[in-house]
């Protein structure tokens, strides 16, 4: 529908019949009945919006109308509004993922404002085929817009046909034979690598015993909680090996002469090559009433099985399921960064997909692909970010207290502006799995790019403790912590990891290096290399930084110091913030 001069005119009556069907239909999801605020939320701004009243959809007024507050509410103090919106996005995009996938009309609220918009159908067009769209519910004169929204519905469909290949990504999305992600139970099955625990005798000293449970339960809990990269099994005592074990972890501890002695070892099972072994000695009493052994082990458990760890790299190397490898090349495309490595972790999670829509950590690990496609200005469709979040609230949805989901969806909304839901997510993600380095990578990079960078330095140098193999990107946001925070010598220790290194983020902290230095010929060969490698950034150096999700205050500090831009170097204060408890 066209602009109108006042932005409050109605739509005519075809259209407004239409948006209310679709309304209704929503309305009567699973999802949207189990919400009776949102569904309050969303009935209020659609009729509003119906009504030609769309001017009237400010924070005080949904908070008072449609949510019940009081008539002495503030919208600058209260969040309510702010956060129910952001929560109704979500809800409506995995209504149209799931059970709306065949809705003719798409209701939608963009970012930065509560004035809802509208996909109207297409006749003779199905839901499944045709792209999604905005038009907003602002009406004008029939005659006077119809030749245009004619032209524009053709040129879409014109783009469609072209583009279908692109569209089949994702099949949940875009319709097609597959199943609807909530037809099916969450699958794991033979897809990841199964490790079974196995645990020796039981030592006779019961404090001992005690002890070796605990710990075995422990490392059981760590390691289970990366559910997105291994299966954990714990056959009873004296029980078989299972059968579809791919790596079998041995835990023994025995008492011997007022020691204690114990060992651990990670062995496949195809070959019984020895992938890490672990041993130790200690007096009895001293291991009894150490304080820090549980901390100790769950870190090793972590090591074990997280995204850069021990099997990991041996699954890197030897091939354990097909839906492993793709999950590993996705993973390895955050260490290189090339061209080549996202076509083919791409190409392979989109054949995991497809072959079974249910499998969460492939819809994970797609969506975190697209969204750096999103934020490294890749994306030629304009769709990346849109599609990562619905393959994020996918595997969400499959996986509901998977850590690595939450931590995606986080992501996601994150890169839509959405920063204290992406917050709160983060946390979320890091609550369900705190062991895991990835998780405290990105919520410690969120907080750097939100200009908070002292919240996130604690994050990212834990995540650097627990995973030596880390892709750079983890010492990028460290570095730029330090950098930020102007502690000069801490900034060093970490640039030493990305002097030569060549990706995107490397140069760039090359680049500020080279500049805090005063080396005007290392900065401007890092510049260089970096539009090179990103087209973005030499075109654009602000929309670059903008789309990675950068606070516009280090956006323009970080612009300054490179020289891109006039203006004198700010001492950037970072931001107050509550405590995140995380640290």
């Amino acid at each position: 529908m066209g602009d109108s001069a006042d932005g409050n005119e109605r739509p005519d009556d075809e259209a407004a019949r239409q948006i209310r069907g679709g309304l209704g239909r929503v309305l009567a999801s699973e999802t949207f009945r189990a919400a009776p605020q949102l569904s309050a939320f969303l009935s209020f701004i659609v009729e509003r919006t119906l009504e030609g009243r769309r001017s009237e959809l400010k924070g005080y007024t949904i908070a008072v109308e449609a949510l019940g507050r009081p008539a002495e509410f503030d919208p600058q103090s209260d969040p309510i509004v702010r956060v129910e919106a952001g929560r109704l996005r979500r809800a409506l995009t995995q209504y149209y993922i799931d059970e709306g996938r065949d809705d003719p009309l798409r209701i939608s609220i963009p970012v930065g404002g509560y004035v809802p918009a509208f996909d109207l159908p297409v006749p003779g067009m199905s839901a499944a085929a045709r792209r999604p769209g905005k038009v907003e519910a602002e009406a004008g004169s029939a005659t006077r817009r119809s030749r245009a929204w004619l032209l524009a519905l053709l040129a879409a469909l014109l783009c469609l046909v072209l583009g279908f290949a692109v569209l089949r990504l994702e099949p949940a999305l875009f319709g097609g034979e597959q199943e609807r992600v909530t037809d099916r139970a969450v699958a794991h099955g033979p897809d990841l690598p199964t490790v079974a625990v196995i645990v020796g005798p039981a030592p006779a000293d019961p404090a001992l015993a005690d002890l070796v449970q605990r710990s075995v339960n422990v490392f059981v809990d760590v390691m289970a909680r990366f559910d997105d990269l291994a299966i954990v099994k714990v056959p009873p005592p004296g029980a078989p090996i299972p059968d579809d074990a791919d790596y079998v972890l041995e835990l023994n501890m025995l008492a011997s002469e007022g020691s204690a002695q114990t060992f651990g070892r990670l062995r496949t099972m195809k070959d019984g090559r020895i992938i890490w072994t672990a041993s130790s000695e200690r007096p009895m009493r001293e291991v009894l009433e150490d304080q820090d052994l549980m901390d100790r082990i769950r870190r090793i458990a972590a090591r074990l099985v997280e995204p850069f760890g021990i099997i990991q790299a041996d699954g890197r190397q030897n091939t354990v399921t097909p839906a492993a490898d793709c999950i590993y090349q996705a993973l390895d495309y955050q260490r290189f960064m090339t061209a080549e490595r996202h076509q083919e972790a791409r190409e392979c999670l989109e054949r995991i997909i497809a072959r079974d829509p249910g499998f969460y950590p492939a819809r994970a690990h797609m969506a975190s692909l697209l969204l750096r496609d999103h934020a490294s200005g890749r994306d030629g469709t304009g769709e990346a970010l849109s599609r990562g979040l619905a393959s994020a609230l996918a595997a969400q949805r499959l996986a509901p207290s998977s850590g690595r989901a939450q931590q995606i969806v986080a992501e996601a909304l994150f890169l839509r502006g959405e920063r204290s839901d992406a917050e709160a997510a983060g946390k979320a993600a890091l609550s369900r799995n705190p062991y895991d380095p990835q998780i405290m990578a990105i919520l410690g990079a969120i907080y750097v790019r939100m200009n908070r960078p002292s919240e996130g330095l604690p994050l990212l140098e834990r995540a650097l403790e627990y995973c030596p193999g880390r892709p750079p990107w983890y010492d990028f946001y460290a570095y730029l912590a330090a950098y930020l925070n102007g502690a000069v010598k801490q900034s060093h220790t970490h640039f030493a990891v990305l002097a030569t290194d060549p990706s995107p983020l490397g140069l760039l902290a090359q680049a500020l290096h080279a500049a805090r230095n005063d080396d005007a010929e290392a900065r401007g060969e890092a510049l260089h290399k970096l539009a090179q490698e990103v087209p973005l950034f030499g075109r654009d150096p602000q929309s670059f930084l903008m789309r990675k999700g950068f606070s516009e205050a280090v956006t323009k500090r970080l612009l300054v110091d490179l020289g891109l831009v006039d203006g004198e170097k700010p001492a950037v204060k970072a931001e107050p913030a509550p405590s995140t408890g995380l640290r």
